[in-house]
């Protein structure tokens, strides 16, 4: 009864808001800023992490807080930090791991057991073959052109009723009729990422490669391709007509993570849902239109909210976009960028070429030809599971599972299963993700003293 009052008391003296991450919020905090802290049973701390470390645990600064905060990662959902800094590296290629992390690098070689590969945090880093499930290589030019948002600034609202899209804790709210926009200085081909939550019954419409500054009315110019969500069906909309698909069955009830790939060379169009293709189309001329931007339009449902949040956009030129079919495979295959692919025993990667043997013959393939290498029989030793199991998410993409041990103003210390001791600046980190294998139903009703060092 003592930790549920201490718990209370808490929060109204530091003025949390409990809000679930899938339910948003119609209005923003007043006076938030900095990071947030999101528990488990969705409630949330603004404020500015301190350290953490395995004797202290989480250690949260808040302004109407005497002392920093100490928590228990075992009832800690997330940490979203307010700002990012950017990673400088040109990365070649995507890949992905057993264990569900991910990163962008560039492959130097693969000899035998061993995956040497470039990356930003480590240089130049040797991983067991067996680690590494796919090699999906970047299209030519492929670069970020944005990812946030970490405050309200370059994007245009427009028609913005009562309750309209407004800026919250790292994302874009809408309780009414409106639209947000930005303008993103497309010219090539585009991948779009973002995150949708929302409650009840919802419309957007995303219209890409459109000028946000014309949108302030309700019209949509249908020179520019435009895709239409709800909680059952994407649609495409363009001049040609309309044609829908259903969002694939056991979703979440009210969030999920969209990926759309925009290939202008070849006048295509691809619909990812939690990494899985919902529907790929020909969008033939509908890529001409005069706008270089992005815009995403709410439709009024009276009772609903709709959350934008987690953009990551990328352009690239050539004929193929970046590879988000990957699946699981029992053994080695080549993906082409005429989109066939080929089976065989996968031998090496060196100099600008990948070797497979396919019956009895040795065949080396440019790596300009190929969009995906997926290795079969992937497989690395299990992360030590525990309350300091955590996934890092990175500005670009990518994201590392590891073992924390510390985590202060000179920077973080970890351990990997696959990279090994891990170092670096915490700077480069949007977002760490804690209890990574357990229910998150089973942790909003564990017990503990939270708030029990608060200074009363």
């Amino acid at each position: 009864m003592r930790d549920n009052a201490l718990m209370a008391g808490a929060l109204a003296c530091l003025a949390v808001f409990s809000a679930r991450a899938e339910a948003p919020a119609a209005t923003p905090s007043a006076g938030a800023a900095g990071s947030v802290l999101e528990f488990v049973d969705g409630s949330a701390l603004h404020g500015q992490l301190e350290r953490m470390d395995l004797e202290h645990g989480v250690s949260w600064l808040h302004p109407e807080a005497r002392s920093a905060i100490h928590f228990k990662p075992a009832h800690i959902d997330c940490i979203r930090f307010a700002r990012a800094e950017n990673v400088t590296m040109a990365p070649t290629c995507h890949l992905f791991f057993a264990n569900g992390d991910d990163i962008f690098g560039s492959v130097s070689n693969l000899d035998g057991g061993q995956l040497s590969l470039n990356t930003w945090f480590g240089g130049t880093l040797s991983v067991p073959r067996g680690a590494v499930s796919a090699i999906a290589f970047l299209p030519r030019g492929y670069r970020i052109v944005y990812e946030g948002p970490y405050d309200a600034g370059g994007w245009y609202v427009g028609n913005n009723a009562d309750q309209g899209w407004t800026y919250q804790d790292g994302g874009f709210v809408g309780a009414g009729a409106g639209t947000l926009g930005r303008d993103l200085g497309l010219t090539n081909s585009m991948t779009v990422e973002f995150d949708v939550a929302w409650t009840g019954q919802y419309s957007l419409l995303v219209s890409l490669y459109c000028d946000p500054r014309e949108f302030a009315g309700n019209s949509f110019l249908l020179e520019s391709t435009q895709i239409s969500f709800d909680p059952n069906t994407v649609r495409l909309v363009n001049a040609a007509g309309a044609a829908a698909a259903a969002l694939p069955a056991g979703l979440d009830q009210n969030k999920m993570r969209v990926t759309i790939h925009c290939n202008k060379e070849e006048g295509t169009l691809e619909v990812f849902v939690n990494d899985l293709l919902v529907k790929s189309w020909e969008a033939g001329n509908s890529y001409k239109g005069a706008g270089t931007g992005i815009l995403f339009r709410r439709v009024s449902m009276p009772g609903t909210t709709v959350r934008l949040s987690n953009f990551s956009m990328a352009a690239w030129s050539g004929r193929y976009g970046p590879d988000a079919s990957l699946t699981a495979t029992n053994g080695d295959f080549i993906h082409f960028i005429n989109h066939d692919r080929t089976g065989g025993k996968i031998t090496g990667i060196k100099d600008g070429k990948v070797t497979v043997s396919v019956g009895g013959s040795t065949l080396a393939v440019p790596l300009e030809r190929v969009t995906q290498i997926s290795l079969g029989g992937a497989g690395v030793p299990a992360e030590p599971s525990g309350p300091w199991e955590v996934r890092a998410h990175f500005p670009g993409g990518g994201s590392l599972s590891f073992q924390l041990e510390k985590w202060d103003e000179h920077g973080l210390s970890g351990k990997s299963a696959i990279f090994g001791p891990l170092e670096f600046q915490t700077g480069a980190i949007r977002r760490m993700d804690f209890n990574l294998h357990r229910p998150k139903a089973d942790l909003a009703g564990a017990g503990g003293r939270e708030f029990g060092d608060l200074d009363e």
